[in-house]
């Protein structure tokens, strides 16, 4: 994986520059469906989507919206920048698959499995750039 931006014709900074837009318009959309709809959001794992338990769904939409920003903007960054970014990231989609984990084993079962490939492929790429980033500054 680690040749796999040289091969690439576009170059490892324009990859990087689409994972960070791809990664933020992930975060709106989810974090947009986490906001207007929670109770459909979630409905899949069963949980019951009370209109107080929906606030803390639509507060983890806004907290997604707002990283979605930071990735958008941070496609332009310099590498400290950038590093910061991607390992900002990496641990939002390590700590989220800890999360997706922990729903499966009280009950969700595979319908949560959506989640956890999602979080293992973002965090897999977060990881893939942050190392590469990090091994242009030596």
């Amino acid at each position: 994986m680690g040749d796999l931006c040289l091969a690439l014709p576009i170059g490892y900074f324009k990859a990087m520059r689409i994972f960070l837009a791809i990664a933020a318009v992930l975060a709106w959309l989810f974090g947009a469906m986490l906001l207007l709809a929670p109770d459909r959001f979630y409905a899949p794992t069963g949980v019951a989507m009370t209109p107080m338990l929906g606030t803390i769904a639509q507060a983890h939409g806004a907290t997604l919206i707002g990283l979605g920003v930071i990735d958008w903007l941070a496609r332009g960054a310099e590498r400290a920048g950038l590093s910061a970014v991607l390992a900002g990231n990496l641990v939002v989609q390590v700590l989220s698959l800890g999360v997706v984990v922990r729903t499966m084993a009280l009950g969700a079962g595979v319908s949560a499995a959506p989640g956890a490939v999602i979080h293992v492929v973002l965090g897999g790429l977060f990881l893939f750039f942050l190392v590469r980033t990090r091994k242009m500054s030596v």
